[in-house]
């Protein structure tokens, strides 16, 4: 019988997962992989690769403004629309109002 190196320092022993290293491996290429293709692409941009971002960033924000202005649009009509049904209901109670008292009337009675 002979003792392990980690056995004599004390170091307990963990068996090694295949798979996982294989995972491992696999993410440090695709991780490789993409900081090769963002070198690539600064190269490309001749360096401007930044102010593409930068103009994204602002394409971004000019964007929310917009749907921010949208939205507060769309929430002064639907408040008009609001006060428009709520003068809708008076003028068609008002109108029953008037018919209601009209019945029982002769027709050509004013």
């Amino acid at each position: 019988m002979t003792a392990d190196f980690h056995d004599l320092a004390g170091v307990p022993r963990v068996a090694e997962d295949p798979i996982a290293h294989h995972e491992l491996d696999a993410l440090t290429r695709r991780t490789e992989a993409v900081e090769d293709r963002v070198e690539a692409l600064q190269v490309q941009t001749g360096g401007n690769f930044a102010a593409v971002i930068e103009g994204q960033a602002a394409l971004r924000r000019e964007v929310r403004e917009g749907f921010a202005k949208v939205n507060s649009r769309f929430d002064v009509l639907e408040e008009k629309f609001g006060l428009l049904e709520e003068k809708m209901d008076r003028n068609q109670a008002h109108i029953v109002e008037l018919l209601s008292a009209l019945v029982g009337r002769p027709p050509r009675a004013s």
